[in-house]
């Protein structure tokens, strides 16, 4: 059997090795970069259509022994399914159009385009790797070029966003794996066989069994560790320094596959793992979403920042994201043990689908107007759209992608956020629900202040050009998948709720 996932994860690491070794301002680096890329996403656009959507199980599944000791056995397996197919999608798609958006990268680029290749590398790991010690080092592998696109080709403060993002980060990444290792040694005390593992199905299987008290404390390490990474008030406050001085593709990636690290955790490892330990702390884990939500929506507003005023945006969105979780609601009876509604967590994996695409295009134009403007402060922007006819249209559809415009995907996947928030929450939905509002006064007001209103008299236009084609492409491309998955966001979802009831039915009695 041809191992597709593996050599979607090898060909951009060999692309990072090659453009390490390579010339720093050499043509040949963004063509390598295109190359590997790629190819990569080649195999990812045949895995959408060799996938076999009405099977639920993992797919196209290797394993290979790593480690082979009894105490420390560490395998090698990788796999997808309706949960990971989307992000796997998303990872080389946006890794590719990244790569290309970055074309005029001059600066050491060998090592910049080779950073985006490792980055890719740890993304595509963390959503197929099926062993917990084994995601751990993909996870940590995409802490260490972040890092270094950041601090090498940020901004004015690059040196303290890297760092600050890194110790955030790495801090939360610790108390995960010793999360990682308390359902190790407990499985071992607890299955029949005694026997030591890392595999998720197996520790999955057993661990909803696990002590009460012990669910608990693995569940908030886990927690921690996953909405840091997303992240969540108040464990925030990294991310607008990140995306502020972080290079646009840099921007790109954390916005659109990083921070879903993160809620990707929480729907594959935490709950599935310690359902009762979720349970335990629900009510907190609404009070976190709600408060996200509102607290990125209200900032947003008094941003003066493009840049600073879409990333702040993504805590409110990815707060949605995680009252869509919480919105799972889980009863517990002494018929069939545990019992979970999914659909919020089926509609929670395709809002970070949906996300994923629609910042990608918001950071793309907020980079452009800093390329080709030299500022992205909304005092100084006015009347960009007679000069920026391109780039004006692109911003504007992303913006109202973000918004939900009906026909574009954002709209289906906040529908159905509120939806399961109604089914589980009734009026307090009006609570969320408030941020329609307040993104759609700091979206406008931004569009009227960069894109119309008579010119800035703090821009010299007659130097200022539309975006170019390098900068533009990969912003089609973005919109065109955003309509098409607006249109028929079953697609997505269909797939994703049938993974969903498969892989939570270890719980036993998972009611959709």
């Amino acid at each position: 059997m041809f191992p597709l996932i593996s050599m979607m994860i090898l060909f951009p690491f060999i692309g990072f090795a090659l453009l390490m070794v390579m010339p720093a301002r050499s043509y040949l680096n963004r063509l390598t970069a295109v190359f590997f890329s790629g190819v990569s996403l080649v195999l990812g656009a045949y895995m959408l259509i060799a996938f076999n959507y009405g099977n639920p199980v993992m797919q196209m599944t290797e394993s290979y022994t790593w480690i082979n000791t009894a105490y420390f056995p560490i395998t090698y397996s990788v796999g997808v399914d309706g949960i990971g197919l989307p992000m796997v999608f998303l990872s080389v798609l946006l890794s590719f159009l990244v790569v290309v958006f970055s074309w005029d990268i001059t600066h050491r680029s060998n090592q910049y385009f080779a950073m985006l290749m490792l980055t890719e590398v740890g993304v595509l790991g963390v959503f197929t790797v099926t062993n917990y010690f084994v995601f751990y080092l993909f996870w940590e592998a995409v802490l260490i070029p972040m890092f270094f696109i950041i601090l090498i080709w940020g901004s004015a403060r690059r040196v303290y966003s890297a760092t600050k993002f890194f110790i955030y980060t790495h801090a939360s990444s610790l108390v995960m794996l010793l999360a990682f290792f308390a359902l190790y040694f407990e499985y071992h005390q607890l299955s029949p066989t005694h026997a030591f593992t890392f595999d998720m199905v197996a520790i999955n299987k057993l661990s909803p069994t696990f002590p009460a008290f012990f669910q608990l404390i693995v569940f908030i390490g886990l927690f921690f560790g996953f909405i840091v990474k997303m992240p969540v008030f108040p464990f925030h406050t990294w991310l607008p320094d990140a995306h502020t001085d972080a290079p646009t593709g840099g921007s790109v990636l954390l916005a659109g596959l990083l921070i879903k690290m993160g809620s990707f955790g929480i729907i594959r490892i935490a709950i599935p793992a310690l359902p009762l330990g979720a349970k335990m702390i629900e009510d907190w884990i609404v009070l976190l979403a709600v408060v996200s939500i509102l607290y990125g929506a209200w900032v947003s507003m008094a941003q003066k920042d493009v840049k600073r005023m879409i990333a702040n945006s993504s805590i409110s969105h990815m707060g949605l994201v995680l009252l869509a979780i919480a919105a799972s609601v889980f009863t517990l009876n002494d018929t069939n043990g545990w019992s979970m509604n999914t659909i919020g967590i089926s509609v929670a994996d395709f809002q970070m689908f949906a996300h994923g695409l629609i910042t990608a295009v918001l950071f793309m134009s907020a980079g452009v107007i800093q390329h080709h403007t030299g500022t992205r402060d909304l005092d100084k922007l006015s009347g960009l759209g007679k000069h920026m006819p391109l780039l004006s249209t692109f911003m504007m559809a992303g913006f109202l992608a973000s918004l939900g415009l009906p026909g574009m995907i954002g709209f289906a996947a906040e529908f159905s956020v509120f939806y399961v928030t109604y089914l589980s929450f009734n009026v307090y939905l009006i609570i969320p629900i408030l941020t329609v509002v307040i993104t759609l006064g700091y979206y406008v007001w931004a569009l009227q202040r960069t894109i119309f209103g008579p010119e800035s008299d703090k821009l010299d236009f007659s130097r200022i050009h539309d975006a170019n084609w390098f900068e533009i492409v990969p912003m089609a491309v973005l919109i065109i998948v955003i309509i098409i998955f607006g249109i028929i966001p079953w697609a997505i979802l269909n797939p994703i709720s049938g993974s969903i009831a498969h892989w939570y039915s270890f719980l036993g009695g998972v009611t959709v």
